[in-house]
């Protein structure tokens, strides 16, 4: 799956949710980005396939799969996240940024969201680190 497409998805997710084809969502140049090689399926079936497929791996993803839909679906700040869930700053961008991810396919493939998180935690606080220094940093969210 392409980020472009999975993004596509979650703007358009309330009228693909009602059976809309994706093609309607499209210009002649992003078509490529989203459907590729349809095969045999026509393409209502194909924009049923692929939001049913975004949908449950956001579902796995819990809490973060549900940012990542608020941020993108709702066009939501990650500060209006960040208040409304009590967390930190920093804490919605890695979950949003994690999910993202993990419903792009970019992980492997044994792994649960879960053990994918701890994994890619990891490779994130190893860039963090890498990039200290350049100024970007998240302030705590004080909840009241």
């Amino acid at each position: 799956m392409k980020l472009s497409g999975v993004v596509l998805v979650l703007q358009n997710l309330k009228e693909l949710r009602q059976g809309e084809s994706i093609d309607q969502h499209l210009s002649y140049l992003e078509r490529p980005l989203v459907t590729g090689t349809r095969g045999r399926h026509a393409p209502f079936e194909y924009s049923a396939l692929l939001v049913g497929e975004i949908e449950n791996r956001l579902v796995k993803c819990g809490r973060d799969g549900f940012m990542l839909k608020v941020h993108i679906a709702l066009d939501e700040s990650e500060q209006s996240i960040s208040k409304a869930l009590c967390i930190s700053l920093e804490e919605v961008h890695r979950g949003i940024w994690t999910a993202l991810m993990y419903v792009l396919g970019k992980w492997p493939k044994v792994l649960s969201y879960g053990r994918y998180k701890s994994w890619i935690y990891q490779r994130y606080e190893k860039q963090k680190s890498e990039l200290s220094g350049t100024g970007k940093s998240y302030a705590k969210n004080s909840c009241q």
